[in-house]
Formats: structure tokens, C-alpha cells, sequence
């Protein structure tokens, strides 16, 4: 890639990682813990995790920890851990997409992924030939397995050498040709030789048979592979014949623990089958209910096993593709205890679909869904009593081993959780149909509006950047409005702070309050309560001092008061203070300072400097642990200069650096944080408030007093005003920074890097630690109230607030002239709300109407083939935060896409146009017995501010209609390959033009003027050039790659940004002499004549930009993301990734990260862990140009400090300097 040729370029960076889950096991990684207190690994996308649930003593609070992340830079097929016998934690094996097979170990001391091993076997990318689609390894931990899709099998043994040293095997194959495989897992044999299982179909006959009469005859067979430890090779030591419709094994314990042998899941049965014991077949029970179909089968798509070692006792829980958990057991014969007799199949309960679902030894379930949140559920009952629900406990007995033999299908009744109860529900994206920034609410800052789900469990989300703050209480503070508050302990031993002091400047007072089982006001006080107050602290060991205009009111231990007045004619401007000093700045530019004795009585010092301006803000530092004095103070003065003085009595308010600000200081507070990467080194940070809105953060030199490494970051309109508090949620220091809105500067948990992020909250005034018996927290001056809050988590960035919706969401349009949202949803093979109605009247349902609905919303829709429910909504996020309006289609039609259309025959009045499709069969090809697919564009008319819709008319088209777009105060949209531009008429739409532009199907139309782009379903982007005088749509430019477009969005009016359904981003731009040609007036020009080249347009588009994501974009936009930020290209995937391409403004910035970005391949961490060449990741399908790897670029962020150095040296710079650029490439943008 050599972006330095490119006239554009882009920085990559995610916003939000997938939230989709690939793959997750559980393991025992991290060293020192109780085998009982599992982890659970998963992969989401190109990022491995780890995780741990946490809980407190009685298990009223549980939540689940990430302990590490990493991003791996490769497409993880698999993940799987076991025991190598002798070692204290679990190898973690990770199967890629690099060709190759990765051993891992949890490294606790670097909190991150180390690599052990790396083996090579295969090429890269995901082949169908190329083992790691299928992992397993064996339970006694000496072997694992990776198959591929077709004919490749290999078996790595894994050992131990004599210096305690992994060492592992060379590859045994075990290849078949001509051979299909659908699932692997490995047998629980003890300590005899391994065994694995496979699902597999041998096509060799059915290829060489013209006649397609042995594929008519292919058989399913059940494998057994052993491994031979002795002789060092794989050998089939078994196969038998299984029903075609297997799509899942499981390991059945073996050894003392069991019978060994598999468990094979097929359509509407499972059987259990082994080469030593008779088999046992059992039907999946089918859900009872008016409004379920009695003939429809269902599979099971995930499991996990229960094996208590010490009982010897095992269960497996199965998941249907309803989300039935059924719980399956096995009853031995009495006399040969390996053979079991009968399969015994107990409905458990009812979760949301698994991708896994793994059991963890302390009595959780973990749910990795497929969509929507993934849950914890706690274990409260096992479900072993055979008298609770015997109508929905269902046995083997009496049911053929034989797959073509009859059987007849049980039924259970489904209801709400009954043995699990939900522990954590763990807030995810996934799938993110679509989503849109805007800013209707009217903030700084706009919010991002998503469209997210399946069935009834989808929701509409308003996503903010900002962590929630839990409200616990909020007090009017009466009519004088207060600008300031402190909380002070009685003693520096107390635990809890003890009295509350709100300041009003507007009234010249104070108000005490007592912190006790209540917050009180206390009128008989010793404070001062006739005068504002300019600060307050708790000095020395039980000194109440209270700073005011007119001097210093000090309330010693005694009870005893101190006073010390202003000198004459001048008054206190500010003043800060620790444990044992105290500095005041005053209104003459002079400053004053005081040390504490041991007394408890303050100490002047006789010099007073003068500033050289107006003090107007200062801070003296923390007292550090174990000592009496801190060393600085920083003063600010309205000169725009802060300077920093030294304040230890061998040298104080000597000054000891300057540094000149933009804009006047109107607060300073120096804070202990501990440095990102510093091994726990405690730093002095300064971070200083500008009247202008800015935030600026700087190092304090420890020796010289120098101030370094300055950050800033434009916060809001209002003057920036600071506040150190304790953060509850991360046991550390940060700071609360009000502006606008207020902002926590903090360390983050995971990465450990200084985070600001604002509170999703109303502006706050001020705000100071609040500590009580009963509370941990924060409080705050907001407006007229005093709050009292807290903040539970700071590990993510993104907060959001839903709406419920009825089907899966399709599309969503908003209302221009206010805070309204239209979704279009549909659900195929789902009954609609008025056959559910019919249904439940004629079987004479008596569940009342309200019971049975919100039974559905946790089991899931009714399902039946061939069936469509769809409806609109009507969105209102901000103020009604429900569904204002429903429509619900009938006649089988589905709501596909939708857009508010400003009409010009109708004075610009907007309508809401949708378009559906109607007896739809995705992956069905229409025949002469079947109903072709037909289309239909509904009118609505909006009323009641956007908030109800009113049908107008609807007109019929020849096949479904998925691109709408408004143009020109018509309505342009896409039947197939054509496009039309339509009027609205009385009756239906009225055809106004109609051109013939994209060989296939046109997904999504966006305009700029009279050009419109329309996006193929597989043929990327045509630009199309509409002349409204002869009413003709020209086709001019199209693409030479295949595309196959999910979304296009125009950048301007040449260029074009786009998604496809494999996974890339790509900016492409129309040649100037085409676009030239194209606007020139007539029809008598060069582009309308001119002949197609290759079958396609005159002229192609040129590529600027590719990048692979790992995710199908299904949403662009240009758009600012931060007040007064530069524009990026935002895109959303259908994992739950959150992202963005940010175009870089200088030729040096462009060198300088392409540098970075190559040093960055090499080393060996990140981008090396699974073995994938970075460079042909993110050039899957078409190589990358253009764009600069961010997420790759932020992993010198994590090196270490040697590290660091190192990469610093090669691209000539400070390793702070490049530190900074890193981390000023997201903040400037972005969060």
C-alpha cells in the first residue's frame, strides 16, 4: 500500500468492537484461582476476550469482569482450552484463518495474551480444505483436533518436556477424500487412547453419477478417529450410519464417570451412539400452544455438559432454535453399569438463542446469544425432582433406535423461567440493521439512533456517548442558587464525610448540612453561614477550616475558632488546601500562605508575592502518602499564564515554571493519578479549566516543576470548572470536569488510559466526593437541586436508552420537523398478529390477551413457514419513549424499507412512503405452483406532529421494492434493475420517469443535485444522471469489481462510500471528465451517445480507498461526532461494530502513520498473536490502499516502556510525542 501516493487517505478506528460472539469455552487461565471460579474466553470478531463473573458474598450483586482484551487481527474460527496434565492453568488453542494452530496463555502480570506455540498446517484464509473450521480437544488434555470443512483432518499431541516446557507434535492427518464434514468432538475415553467423532458424507459416488441417483442414496456416516499415542498416528477405527439430518455431536463422559460414546443431534431427535453400547434414540419435544404449528421439527444449535468428578454424575443441557433448554440425562442398566438403558429429556427453561451456552462450576449460565444481549442466569434448581412438571418430562422408552422407523412427537407446555433466575444481562449491539447520527434532542453533541435485533426482542436505540449515572436523590435547594459545594470528614481517620457546606456567591451565604442516616441542614453551627464560601477542608487531624472574601475561619478539634482577616482593602479570590497547607490568592494579585502544625493552628508566612495579573483560579497539590508537604502549586492568572511555584518551607512560592494559555484559567486542581504503562508510578497531573471551554492536562516535573506533555480537548460553550473526586466504581482519583454537560477524566480499567468521558446528565454546577454508611458515591449542584448519585461502571463508553419494537427492523426514516422515527419491520416464516388472533378464537385460548403477549416476548414469536408479520411504527426516543402509532400489514406482505418524502405537488408536506414485498421466499426460486413475489409502495399521511400515521393509498409494483429515496420533492425507488422517479397522485403514485441503470436488483439510491447512485446487489455502484427537461436517467459511470453492495452513501458529488456483504469498506470516485460530460446541458452530448463498455456504463469509477472490517456494513454517513469536530465517514456492521474512517488533513500525518503502521506488523504482540500477515487481513478480497490501520496504530499505546522507545527512535520521535499523536487521532474525532 503506498499512501503517500494517494491524494486521500483515512485512519481506521472502531468506535464499538462486535458485540457477536464467534466462539467461547471456559477455562481455568488465570493462575492462583479456585478450579470452582472458571473464566469464560470468547472471540468477538478480530478480538479475543476474557472474562470472569464476580460476585459479592450472599450473591445479590453478580457481574461479569473482562479481565483482558486483545485484538488478534485475524478471522477466529474457533477457540477451545484444556489441561495439559501437571500444569497449574489451561492452554487456550485458537484456530484462524492464518493456517495455523495457536497455543495462548493468559499472561497475568502484563495483563494480556501470550503466545506458547504457533504451528503451521494449511494456507491462509478460510478454505474449505484448510482444517480450523472445526476444533476439539480432548478432555484428558494430551491431543486437539482441527477439521476443515472438506477432506483435511489434523491431530497435534501436546506434552510436557523435562524442563517443564509445552512442547507440541507434528501434525498427524487424518484425510479422507471426496469427504464433506459436518461437526467434530472429542470422546471421553479416560486414559485410554484418544478418540474423536465426526459427522461426515462421502460425495465420491454421488460426484462420478450423472444420474444424481447416489446423491439420492448418500448416507451420513459416524466416525470414530483414534489416536494412537504409541505409534504416533490417526487411524478410523469405526463409522455407522446416522440419520441425514445430523448437525451436532456431543461427548458423552467417559471412563468412571460414564458410559463414553456420542450424543447425535438430528432434526426433531437425538440419539445416543457408541461402538460398545446398544443405541438410544428420544424425540425433541415440540412446543403446545393455539398458535403453534404441531408439525414443525426442531433442531438443537447448542449444549453444554454438567460432569460432577467427585459423584460421577452428568447431565447435558440442549437448546433448540426456539430457545428451549431441555436438560438430558441417562439412566445405566443395573447389570453392566456402562450401558445406559434409557434417555430421559426434562424441559429446563427458555433463553435467547446461543451461538454457546456454557455451564460455569460456580452455578451460572453464560448465554454467548446470537442476537441481542447475552445473559448470566444463576442456577437455582437442577431440575432433578421427577414429580415437578412430570407433563413436560419425556423418555427414550418405547421409541426406535432405527432412524426410519415411526415415532410419535411429544409435546411441552413453554412458560417463564422457573430453575434459573437472570443474574447479568450484558448490553450488545448485535445485529445492528441500521443506524443514523443525528442530533434532534438538540445537545452538543449528537446522538447515534439504531435499529437492532430480531423478533420481538428488538429494540430501537438511542446510543450516547457518556457513561449512566444511578440518580438516588435530587433535594430543591430553594430560591438562591448555590454555585458551590464541598464535603468534609469530622477527622482525617473518619471513614464517612460528616458535614456538606453549599455556597451561594448570588447571596453572599452558606448552608451546612450533616451526612449522617439523612443529610440535614444544622442551623447551631460553628461554620460561618453569612458569608460565601471560597473553599472548605479538613486539615491537619480534625481542623475544620472554612476560606471566605474576608479571610480564614478555622474550627479546631476543640471546638475552639480561629479567625484570620483579609489584609485591608482586600478580599479573598480563591484559595486551595490539603492536608497540612493552605494558599490563598487575593484580590490585590498577592498571594498568602499557611502551613499547619502539629497544633492544628495555621501558620502564615510573611511574604506575600504578587502575580502578574488578576489571580482567578489555583490549586496546591495532594499531600503524597507518608509525608507532611507537597512540593507545587499552580496559580492562574487573567493574563492567560498559569504558573507553577514551589510551596515546601525550605523554598516557598518560588517560582518555579510559566506556561501561557489560550484563554483565562477559571480553575486548576493538581491530582495524584497513577501513569498509564508507569508499573504503578504515582504522577502529579495539572489539570486546568478555561473560560473558553477547553480542558487542558499536564505532567508536573517532580524535580525541575516543569510542565509537560500538555492535552486538550474542547469540552462545551461554558467556562470549564474542575473537581477532584473518588471513584467508586475503579477504587481511584479522577476529576469531574463541568461544562456544558459534566465529564469524568478517569483511568480506564481495562486499557489503564487517562479517559475523559461525560456523564449522561443534566449540566452540573459542582460536584465533591460523597462518602456515608450507606453510600459511596458523588454529589452534585444541578440547577436548583442538590444530587446525590453514583456511577457503577467506567469500563465502557457508550451509554443507551431503547424502545421496544415488535419485529425485526428493516429500515427507519426520520421526521424533519421533529424528534420522530418510522421503522419498518418484518419477520419471515412468523404468524402475523391477526392469524395469531384467528388462531388462539378458534382453538378458544383463554389466556387473557395481555398474559399470552408477554409470555411471546420471552419465548419468541410463533413460527410458521411461509408466513410474513410486519408492521410501522412511529418512534418517539425523547419524549413519549415508546411507540406512538403501529400499523400492521396483512396479506402476507413485509415492510422492507422506508423514507419521509417531502412532496412538491403537495407544498412540501412529507409523507411517509414504505416499501414491501409480498409472499417473499428468501433462498426459494419462485415456480409455476408457487406465487411470484410481488411489491407494493405504501403513502402514509402523517398527522399529530409526526406522531400518527394515516394510510393514503397504496400502488403495486411487479416485484419487492427495497430502495426508496427522496429526490427532488418526488419519490425515487428501485423495482429490480430499473429505477423510477414517481409523483404522488390521488389514487396511487403517478410514473414520471424510468431508466433501466444496474444489471440486478438496486439495493440503496442516494443523490446530490441530478445525480443519483444507485447501488447493485451485486454489481457495486452506478452513477446516474437525471435530465429533467428530456426526463431521461443516463447510466455513466459503474464499477470493474464486483460488489456486493450492502450500503452507499455520497461524500460529495463525486464520490461515493460504500459496504459490502464481505466484509469491506471502499471510497470510490467518478473520473472529472465524466462528470464533466455528464453535467452538460442536452442530450445531444457525448456521455448520452456514447456505446457501453464491457456491458456496463462509458466509464469506470476510481478506487481511492478499501479496507477489510471483519463486519457487513450496513450503514455510512459523513457526519461530526464531537462539538466543533472534524467530519468522518461513520459506518455500523451487522455484528454490533461501531467505526470510522477519519481523513487525514496533513501529507505528514499520512507518512507518519504509515510508518507506524508497518513497525507496528512486525512487532511481535498484537498483530502476530494468531500468525495472520496483517497486510493480507485487511486486503482480503481487494488489496488495501488508502487507509491507515488505527486499532493497529493504538497497540504502541500498550508496548512497553523498552518497547516504546524502540518504535519511537525508528519514525524520529518522542516516545510521548507519538503517544500523544495515537491518541489525539481518536479524541479530536471521536471518543
Amino acid at each position: 500500500m503506498s499512501n503517500v501516493q494517494q491524494t486521500q487517505a483515512f485512519y481506521s478506528l472502531t468506535l464499538a468492537a462486535p458485540s457477536a460472539t464467534t466462539a467461547a469455552v471456559t477455562c481455568n487461565s488465570i493462575p492462583g484461582l479456585k478450579n470452582q471460579d472458571q473464566q469464560i474466553f470468547e472471540a468477538r470478531g478480530q478480538r479475543i476476550y476474557l472474562h470472569r463473573i464476580l460476585e459479592n458474598d450472599d450473591r445479590t450483586e453478580v457481574k461479569l469482569s473482562t479481565v483482558c482484551e486483545q485484538d488478534v487481527f485475524g478471522i477466529i474460527r474457533g477457540v477451545t482450552s484444556f489441561r495439559i496434565p501437571g500444569t497449574a492453568t489451561d492452554q487456550l488453542v485458537i484456530a484462524s484463518d492464518s493456517g495455523r494452530v495457536a497455543l495462548v496463555n493468559y499472561d497475568a502480570e502484563k495483563n494480556q495474551f501470550k503466545r506458547v506455540h504457533l504451528e503451521t498446517f494449511g494456507k491462509s484464509g478460510v478454505r474449505r480444505t484448510v482444517p480450523g473450521q472445526y476444533l476439539a480437544s480432548d478432555p484428558r488434555g494430551r491431543c486437539c483436533m482441527l477439521a476443515s470443512a472438506e477432506k483435511n483432518k489434523v491431530v497435534y499431541i501436546v506434552n510436557r518436556n523435562s524442563e517443564a516446557e509445552i512442547v507440541i507434535s507434528s501434525p498427524h492427518e487424518a484425510n479422507s477424500w471426496a469427504n464433506l464434514c459436518f461437526g467434530i468432538c472429542a470422546l471421553d475415553t479416560g486414559w485410554e487412547h484418544p478418540v474423536f467423532a465426526a459427522l461426515e458424507v462421502d460425495y465420491n459416488d454421488a460426484e462420478n453419477d450423472p444420474t444424481g441417483e447416489m446423491y439420492e442414496r448418500r448416507e451420513k456416516q459416524l466416525v470414530y478417529y483414534t489416536v494412537d499415542l504409541g505409534l504416533n498416528h490417526v487411524v478410523k477405527s469405526w463409522s455407522d450410519t446416522v440419520e441425514y439430518s445430523a448437525n451436532m455431536l456431543f461427548g458423552v463422559p467417559g471412563g468412571q464417570d460414564g458410559p463414553s460414546g456420542v450424543l447425535v443431534c438430528c432434526e426433531d431427535r437425538i440419539y445416543y451412539r457408541h461402538d460398545k453400547a446398544a443405541p438410544l434414540c428420544i424425540p425433541i419435544p415440540r412446543r403446545k400452544g393455539s398458535t403453534e404449528d404441531p408439525d414443525r421439527k426442531r433442531i438443537i444449535v447448542s449444549g453444554c455438559l454438567h460432569l460432577s468428578k467427585a459423584r460421577h454424575e452428568f447431565f447435558f443441557l440442549l437448546q433448540t432454535e426456539d430457545g428451549d433448554v431441555f436438560k438430558l440425562t441417562m439412566e445405566m442398566s443395573e447389570e453392566a453399569k456402562a450401558q445406559p438403558e434409557r434417555l430421559v429429556l426434562k424441559y429446563y427453561d427458555t433463553f435467547p438463542v446461543a451461538k454457546q451456552m456454557l455451564l460455569i462450576r460456580k452455578g451460572y449460565i453464560y448465554i454467548a446469544a446470537e442476537n441481542g444481549n447475552s445473559k448470566v442466569y444463576h442456577v437455582n434448581d437442577l431440575a432433578d425432582d421427577p414429580e415437578v412438571e412430570p407433563h413436560n418430562t419425556f423418555s427414550s422408552d418405547d421409541v426406535s433406535p432405527d432412524p426410519t422407523d415411526t415415532y410419535t412427537p411429544t409435546y411441552f407446555i413453554p412458560r417463564h423461567l422457573k430453575f434459573t433466575s437472570l443474574a447479568v444481562d450484558i448490553p450488545s449491539l448485535h445485529p445492528l440493521m441500521r443506524t443514523k447520527v443525528d442530533n434532534p434532542a438538540g445537545e452538543d453533541a449528537p446522538q447515534i439512533y439504531a435499529i437492532q435485533g430480531t423478533g420481538n426482542r428488538s429494540v430501537f436505540k438511542t446510543i450516547r456517548h457518556g457513561l449512566e449515572i444511578q440518580e438516588i436523590v435530587s433535594s430543591p435547594l430553594g430560591n438562591i442558587p448555590c454555585d458551590n459545594l464541598w464535603s468534609l470528614k469530622h477527622r482525617s481517620s473518619d471513614e464517612y464525610h460528616s458535614y456538606l457546606l453549599l455556597s451561594s456567591g448570588y447571596g453572599d451565604k452558606t448552608i451546612v448540612l450533616s451526612i449522617g442516616d439523612e443529610v440535614e441542614t444544622i442551623d447551631d453551627t460553628a461554620f460561618l453561614t453569612n458569608r460565601a464560601t471560597v473553599t472548605a477542608a479538613q486539615m491537619g487531624d480534625n481542623t475544620l477550616v472554612q476560606v471566605h472574601a474576608r479571610g480564614v475561619h478555622s474550627i479546631l478539634g476543640s471546638g475552639a475558632v480561629n479567625a484570620w482577616p483579609s489584609p485591608a482593602n482586600r478580599t479573598i479570590v480563591a484559595a486551595s488546601a490539603n492536608d497540612r497547607q493552605l494558599l490563598l490568592g487575593l484580590s490585590s494579585a498577592e498571594l498568602a500562605f499557611f502551613f499547619m502544625g502539629d497544633d492544628g493552628v495555621l501558620n502564615q508566612l510573611e511574604d506575600m508575592p504578587e502575580m502578574s495579573g488578576k489571580i482567578t483560579a489555583l490549586s496546591v497539590g495532594q499531600t503524597p502518602k507518608g509525608q507532611q508537604q507537597a512540593k507545587y502549586a499552580v496559580v492562574g492568572c487573567d493574563d492567560c499564564t498559569i504558573r507553577v511555584l514551589s510551596i515546601e518551607l525550605d523554598s516557598p512560592l518560588e517560582a518555579r515554571s510559566v506556561q501561557a494559555l489560550s484563554a483565562v484559567p477559571t480553575s486548576i486542581e493538581v491530582v495524584e493519578m497513577v501513569e498509564p504503562g508507569g508499573a504503578g508510578t504515582v504522577v502529579s497531573y495539572v489539570h486546568i479549566g478555561l473560560a473558553s471551554g477547553l480542558y487542558l492536562r499536564a505532567i508536573i516535573d517532580e524535580v525541575t516543576g516543569e510542565l509537560g506533555e500538555v492535552r486538550t480537548k474542547f469540552l462545551g460553550a461554558r467556562a470549564t470548572r474542575l473537581f477532584p473526586v473518588n471513584i467508586a466504581a475503579s477504587q481511584q482519583q479522577g476529576v469531574l470536569a463541568c461544562s456544558t454537560r459534566p465529564w469524568l477524566g478517569y483511568n480506564h480499567p481495562g486499557s489503564s488510559l487517562y479517559t475523559l468521558t461525560p456523564l449522561v446528565a443534566a449540566p452540573m454546577e459542582a460536584a465533591r466526593p460523597f462518602v456515608s454508611e450507606h453510600l459511596n458515591g458523588l454529589c452534585a449542584i444541578q440547577g436548583a437541586n442538590l444530587l446525590i448519585f453514583g456511577i457503577s461502571k467506567v469500563d465502557g463508553r457508550l451509554s443507551a436508552s431503547e424502545v421496544s419494537l415488535r419485529y425485526t427492523p428493516r429500515a427507519m426514516s426520520r421526521n424533519p420537523w421533529g424528534p420522530v422515527w418510522y421503522v419498518a419491520q418484518s419477520d419471515g416464516n412468523t404468524l402475523s398478529q391477526a392469524t395469531k388472533d384467528d388462531l388462539r378464537a378458534k382453538a378458544g385460548d383463554t389466556i387473557p390477551a395481555e398474559e399470552f403477549a408477554e409470555l411471546e416476548k420471552h419465548i419468541g414469536l410463533s413460527r410458521s413457514a411461509g408466513h410474513w408479520a410486519s408492521c410501522i411504527q412511529a418512534i418517539d426516543p425523547l419524549e413519549a419513549k415508546a411507540a406512538t402509532s403501529t400499523i400492521e400489514l396483512a396479506d402476507n406482505e413485509a415492510a422492507l424499507c422506508c423514507v419521509v418524502v417531502p412532496f412538491e405537488s403537495r407544498n412540501w408536506e412529507v409523507y411517509l412512503a414504505v416499501g414491501t414485498g409480498q409472499h417473499m421466499t428468501p433462498g426459494v426460486a419462485a415456480t409455476a405452483a408457487t406465487e411470484s413475489p410481488k411489491g407494493f409502495v405504501h403513502i402514509y399521511k402523517l398527522t399529530d406532529s409526526g406522531r400518527q400515521m394515516e394510510l393514503v393509498h397504496k400502488t403495486p409494483f411487479a416485484s419487492p421494492i427495497y430502495a426508496l429515496h427522496p429526490f427532488h420533492g418526488r419519490l425515487a425507488l428501485g423495482v429490480g434493475p430499473e429505477l423510477f422517479v414517481y409523483d404522488l397522485g390521488m389514487k396511487s403514485l403517478l410514473r414520471k420517469s424510468r431508466g433501466v441503470v444496474v444489471p440486478n436488483q438496486i439495493v440503496s439510491i442516494d443523490s446530490r443535485g441530478n445525480r443519483l447512485v444507485c447501488a447493485d446487489v451485486s454489481e457495486s455502484v452506478t452513477y446516474v444522471v437525471f435530465k429533467p427537461k428530456y426526463n431521461r436517467m443516463i447510466g455513466f459511470v459503474d464499477d470493474s469489481i464486483q460488489r456486493w453492495s450492502t450500503t452507499a452513501s455520497m461524500l460529495d458529488y463525486e464520490t461515493v462510500a460504500g459496504g459490502d456483504k464481505f466484509g469491506n469498506l471502499w471510497v470510490v470516485r467518478c473520473p472529472e471528465q465524466a462528470s464533466k460530460e455528464s453535467d452538460e446541458e442536452g442530450i445531444g452530448g457525448y456521455i448520452v451517445n456514447e456505446r457501453s463498455y464491457l456491458g456496463g456504463a462509458p466509464y469506470r469509477v476510481e478506487l481511492r480507498s478499501h479496507f477489510f472490517t471483519q463486519d457487513v456494513p450496513l450503514s455510512i454517513q459523513r457526519t461530526a461526532l464531537v462539538p466543533g469536530g472534524q467530519e468522518v465517514l461513520f459506518w455500523s456492521g451487522l455484528q454490533g461494530t461501531i467505526g470510522m474512517l477519519v481523513p487525514f488533513m496533513s501529507r505528514e500525518d499520512v507518512e507518519f502513520f504509515t510508518q507506524l503502521e508497518q513497525l507496528l506488523r512486525g512487532e511481535e504482540g498484537a498483530a502476530t498473536l494468531v500468525g495472520r500477515d496483517h497486510l493480507m487481513y485487511r486486503g482480503y478480497y481487494v488489496p488495501v490502499k488508502g487507509t491507515v490501520d488505527g486499532d493497529l496504530c493504538e497497540g504502541f499505546l500498550v508496548l512497553g516502556a523498552g518497547g516504546k522507545a524502540k518504535m519511537a527512535g525508528e519514525v524520529e520521535r518522542e516516545g510521548r510525542e507519538v503517544e500523544r499523536k495515537v491518541l489525539e487521532m481518536r479524541t479530536r474525532v471521536a471518543f
